[in-house]
């Protein structure tokens, strides 16, 4: 029955998704299987964009995955913030696929890289890079005929709730837009509303896995949101 229901699911995504579009040249959003975590491929006219890695474990999956879907270089590579589960599948592609720009939210490592060795890894193979960029409230990028564009946050985020400060991204085209919100929780949730920005979008991509943590009725209502997409391991420990 889970099997049967998880093919619906994707049935059901895919329908959907289509009408962002009539070819595949105009756009496709991927919700990428990575296990406990969040990876992301967007498409557009010959053009593509990962938005966030999954874990280590599944780093040489989602390696697989992304070349079987043709993609043999990325335009972006973007993380939404830097906890393992979101930055483990850098470590894999950095090294087997090209990367015109890598962007993240600027998050402050100077706690955690001192007591934990892939934050220090991540600070050498990703901040180290010419390439390198920080997105803010404000950003915008232009994939193909992909608009993103960057709600959250407003500066490089100190405060060690990494969660709250993730990258929030509209992708849209035409009258179809879909909400990234990343691991993004309540607190942030609720900065956002204050802001009074427009949050409403055809997909939501759920926030933190769908933890109790986040995505508040507020939040939810002011989306709108006919479809909702949870990023999460069926056996994670967290009980998500």
């Amino acid at each position: 029955m889970k099997k049967i229901a998880a093919l619906f699911l994707a049935l059901f995504i895919l329908s959907f998704l289509s009408t962002l579009a009539s070819s595949d040249e105009a756009g496709r959003i991927h919700f990428i299987n990575v296990g406990e975590g969040d990876s992301i491929l967007l498409k557009s006219q010959g053009k593509s964009a990962l938005i966030d890695t999954g874990n280590l474990i599944s780093g040489p999956r989602l390696v697989k995955y992304l070349k079987e879907k043709g993609v043999e270089k990325l335009d972006y590579l973007i993380i939404t913030h830097p906890h393992p589960d979101h930055i483990g599948g850098v470590f894999f592609i950095l090294p087997m696929l090209k990367v015109e720009k890598i962007y993240d939210n600027g998050q402050d490592l100077g706690g955690v890289r001192k007591t934990c060795a892939i934050y220090r890894w991540y600070e050498d193979l990703v901040r180290k890079r010419k390439d390198y960029a920080v997105l803010i409230s404000g950003d915008t990028l232009t994939l193909g005929n992909l608009a993103l564009e960057v709600l959250w946050p407003l500066e490089p985020p100190t405060s060690s709730d990494f969660n709250a400060f993730s990258l929030v991204i509209l992708v849209s085209h035409g009258s179809f837009s879909c909400l990234l919100t990343g691991d993004l929780t309540a607190p942030g949730e609720r900065e956002l509303l204050k802001r009074g920005v427009s949050l409403k979008a055809d997909v939501l991509k759920v926030g933190h896995h769908g933890a109790e943590d986040a995505t508040t009725e507020e939040f939810l209502e002011a989306v709108s949101a006919r479809m909702a997409v949870i990023s999460v391991d069926e056996a994670n420990v967290w009980g998500y």
